[in-house]
């Protein structure tokens, strides 16, 4: 018989947005269930992309997030066009920081004309994005609104502090604002009345919510934007039933881990900055972003192949890669760098010992017919545990050894066999092999006054004898990642510990 799985009911139902002009207006919001919860609801626009240009070349970018973009650095022109016919930006981030008043401070008429040149050169949606000082952004986006009437831009960020300012300007100029607070969902609430009793409507709002980078404030993050879209979808709270945007590659790529150089214990710097601005932005995308803000070409097609993979939504074309040779260059520098590569899919060939560790069926849905295998290299010295890899099937290893002719030479007989592999049906975990510390138990009566063994204490007791970081513990790339996969690294963590565990968690 069919099992029946429960659904969640929601009674609120994101709104939708219409941005851009022309042939290249774009759709976001519309879900009516959680993200990517397509099995209880809709999810009808897949979240757009928005490249970030600036309008000046930056000197503080890390090398990955320059080499893109080289030959157009201080043209923001060109610099969009780029964006949007080779990288396939679905949207663009004009980020006018060089208005900041603690910067160079140019002026808001200039600044409006670069809005205007950007947004008349692409056909794509454009967000014209201030430099986050409030009575400096009041100023040049109210510029900005008049040099692009007609064309539809997006503005933003606005604040509490100017939003009547710009608030009127959105009505002026039938413009879509996006609001920004300070990861609160109470302030987020807050902005979107004060909007609405200016006369804004909420069908011309999206919710920034402030999006902190991998390891910054990406889960606090998440927390609010969670609870955001579960007050709009199941509370029907409809001041906060609007899209969100994430604005967080600036807060990836300026964090210190993005701009360190290649090393053996921090790995390659590019595949590191191009994996942390992926990862946050999967993050976001899982808490309920629309429209994410990302520089780096690599890190955007990945979000992309997992947008298309997990949401069911068509692949878009594929767009020119920023560097060809992506593999190459990155096994160059991790050789550079002392780095050593994993060799043994390149080992499994045939005539190669091996042993299935573990086996399972993939799902019917994802591959059917299919499994996957969990495989150990061999030694010759291991000779009688394994397989051999052959073009007709299996064998034994010792079979394999046997048709040889210099295992053939002294044989008298055929070779013991083995009791048959049997696969698993399902995943089973392999045994832990960190360490061999017996727990010592001790019998305690349960509620019901029943005897049960109960786990006694496995620590050491001792003195807080100061801060510990664990990023300083080891220096080895190795003993590094130890501390990240087993979690130790809470058990040493930036606090003053008075325990230390005998296995590692």
């Amino acid at each position: 018989m069919p099992v029946e799985f429960p659904k969640q009911q929601y009674t609120g139902t994101i709104r939708e947005i219409n941005l851009g002009k022309g042939d290249k207006q774009l759709l976001v919001g519309g879900e009516t269930a959680y993200p990517f919860y397509t099995f209880e609801g809709t999810m009808p626009h897949a979240p757009k992309i928005a490249i970030q240009v600036l309008d000046y070349a930056p000197d503080d970018w890390a090398e990955a997030c320059l080499e893109p973009y080289r030959d157009v650095l201080g043209d923001p022109v060109a610099w969009a066009r780029k964006a949007q016919d080779e990288y396939g930006a679905d949207m663009i981030q004009l980020w006018l920081k060089s208005t900041d008043p603690n910067g160079l401070n140019r002026p808001a008429d200039e600044a409006a004309q670069t809005a205007k040149a950007v947004a008349s050169a692409v056909s794509v949606p454009v967000i014209v994005w201030g430099c986050a000082n409030a009575d400096k952004d009041a100023e040049v986006l109210k510029k900005v609104a008049e040099a692009c009437a007609g064309l539809n831009i997006i503005i933003g960020p606005v604040v509490e502090a100017n939003h009547k300012q710009l608030g009127a300007q959105a009505l002026a100029y039938n413009l879509t604002i996006v609001a920004n607070t300070p990861i609160d969902i109470n302030l987020a609430k807050q902005l979107n009345i004060l909007l609405s009793n200016v006369g804004v409507g909420l069908d011309k709002i999206i919710i920034d919510p402030t999006t902190g980078g991998l390891g910054y404030g990406l889960e606090y993050t998440f927390s609010v934007m969670e609870r955001i879209r579960q007050a709009a979808l199941t509370q029907n709270d409809d001041k906060l039933q609007c899209p969100f945007m994430c604005n967080f590659a600036d807060e990836v790529w300026k964090t210190k881990e993005a701009k360190m150089p290649s090393d053996p214990k921090m790995g390659d710097a590019r595949q590191r900055g191009i994996l942390m601005e992926a990862i946050t932005a999967v993050t976001v995308l899982m808490a309920g972003a629309d429209i994410l803000v990302m520089r780096h070409p690599d890190a955007i097609q990945q979000v992309r192949d997992y947008v298309a993979e997990l949401g069911g939504f068509e692949q878009p074309k594929a767009v020119k890669r920023a560097v060809p040779e992506v593999r190459a260059a990155a096994a160059a520098t991790e050789a550079s760098v002392g780095i050593a590569a994993s060799t043994i899919a390149e080992s499994l060939k045939e005539g190669a010992l091996c042993k299935i560790v573990q086996i399972m069926d993939l799902p019917m849905n994802l591959a059917p017919g299919y499994a996957v295998a969990l495989i150990k290299a061999l030694d010759r010295e291991e000779l009688g545990e394994g397989l051999v890899l052959m073009t007709r099937g299996a064998a034994s290893a010792q079979q394999g050894a046997a048709a040889q002719p210099e295992a053939q030479s002294g044989a008298d007989k055929g070779p013991e066999v083995k009791e048959e592999f049997k696969p698993s049906r399902t995943w089973v975990p392999l045994q832990d092999t960190v360490g061999d510390y017996q727990y010592q138990l001790e019998e305690k009566p349960d509620f019901a006054g029943r005897p049960v063994k109960l786990i006694k204490d496995n620590y050491d007791k001792g003195v807080p004898t100061g801060k510990e970081d664990w990023r300083s513990i080891e220096e080895d790339r190795a003993e590094m990642l130890k501390q990240v996969k087993t979690s130790l690294r809470y058990w040493y963590s930036e606090s003053y510990g008075s325990e230390k565990r005998k296995k590692p968690a």
